[in-house]
């Protein structure tokens, strides 16, 4: 335990990095406080499951469209200088927000509009933001930092909605809206302070010859092809699991809104918990621990759909939280070491993209099976589909570290 909080230190010991995570720590919370607050209000102006889904996929589908050519600006521009403009452009966003609530000139398809512009500059902040922190870390600490950036991230994601929560009770939506603004500018005056991130000097393709680029690393014979094979299984076969955790609450182990809270908050637990020991003790062998952690993932899900009754799907629920934040922390930790920095903001947009699709390609696919074939035994299938592709995968474990090898070598 001590080694592990020296370890904690040792990195937030680091001026840049812990600057630039308190900052990102306040706007992430900023982030999801407007999140809710822009539910709310679509129920508020519609009162429709309709309008409320309608917004979550405004946010949602930008992202996917704009997030690779993120990672294209990412690779060609200075990485602090994107941060600074889309995290501006995403304060005025907000400000706007609260002004139009204000005014009452809000209505669902500016709220649709207003979500859509919020999910294109996310798109193309996200890449830049993930590829600007093997900047503030030396190398020998990058998995640590890598795992604390995902406990800020799945904290933000439990205080946010409390905040909001709080806010919108007691002063209304547009109090959230403005929040979110204070938030952003919070993050603008650290990153202010922290160093520029240029990438390397080379030869130019097109846009397109670009991305194929990127591509070619990830699919097929890519050296990163099983990776994210590992990263886009887990995201569609296992993390679907917490879209039907109501279902899971009431229609299996008999609870109300008492139990869904209680499973949500302990998936949330795990997920800060997995961080906070991998930012401590950071794997030496990301691509055997990614495999690991794909097993142990298969076995929480399972764990959680064979528990009876509440008192066994609580801790179950914390184990597959703390299972998945540590497959995205190990694979983003290998990339961030292995992807040579000149492509490494495509590799990371790319990556961004599985993870954040992933789980709601999933769910569709397993709320359309479970329709015949039950809840349980739907989430089970896919954990099950999950274990055989790990398995398969593993079998080619040693030409797939060579290929990293091979990859890193050819870069900085």
């Amino acid at each position: 335990m001590a080694e592990g909080r020296q370890g904690l230190r040792a990195v937030l010991g680091e001026p840049a990095f812990a600057r630039y995570v308190a900052g990102n720590a306040v706007s992430l919370v900023g982030t999801w406080t407007q999140r809710v607050a822009v539910g709310w209000l679509a129920w508020e102006l519609e009162g429709s499951p309709f309008w409320l889904g309608v917004v979550a996929f405004a946010d949602l589908f930008p992202t996917l469209v704009v997030g690779p050519f993120g990672g294209l600006l990412a690779d060609r521009l200075e990485r602090r200088r994107i941060l600074l403009t889309t995290q501006s452009l995403l304060a005025l966003q907000s400000l706007a927000l609260a002004v139009l609530t204000l005014a009452g000139y809000i209505d669902i398809l500016v709220l649709v509009a207003m979500s859509a512009l919020q999910g294109a500059l996310v798109g193309i902040n996200q890449p830049a933001r993930l590829a600007y922190i093997p900047t503030l870390v030396s190398r020998a600490r990058l998995a640590s930092a890598v795992a604390l950036n995902s406990v800020v991230f799945n904290t933000a994601r439990i205080a946010g909605p409390a905040v909001g929560g709080l806010l919108i009770a007691g002063f209304g939506t547009a109090a959230a809206f403005l929040a979110n603004t204070a938030s952003y500018l919070v993050f603008i005056l650290a990153l202010a302070r922290l160093p520029a991130a240029r990438p390397p000097s080379r030869a130019r393709a097109g846009w397109l010859a670009e991305l194929q680029e990127a591509l070619s690393l990830v699919t097929g014979g890519g050296a990163l092809a099983p990776v994210f094979a590992m990263v886009l299984g887990a995201s569609v076969l296992l993390r679907p699991v917490a879209e039907f955790l109501p279902a899971l609450a009431a229609g299996v182990y008999g609870g109300g809104a008492g139990a869904f809270a209680l499973l949500t908050a302990s998936l949330g637990a795990g997920a800060v918990a997995g961080g906070l020991w991998l930012a401590a003790r950071p794997a030496v062998d990301e691509l055997r621990a990614l495999f690991a952690i794909q097993f142990a993932g298969t076995a929480t899900l399972l764990l959680l759909l064979a528990s009876p009754d509440l008192r066994f799907a609580v801790p179950a629920a914390f184990l597959c939280g703390a299972a998945f934040a540590a497959t995205g922390v190990t694979a983003q930790s290998l990339l961030q070491k292995r992807v040579p920095m000149d492509i490494r903001g495509r590799v990371l947009a790319l990556y961004g993209l599985c993870m954040r699709s992933g789980p709601a390609i999933g769910a569709v696919a397993a709320g359309a099976l479970a329709e015949g074939l039950g809840l349980r035994p739907t989430l089970a299938l896919g954990g099950l589909a999950n274990l055989l592709l790990a398995g398969l995968l593993l079998r080619r474990r040693g030409r797939l570290a060579a290929r990293l090898e091979t990859l890193a070598g050819s870069g900085d």
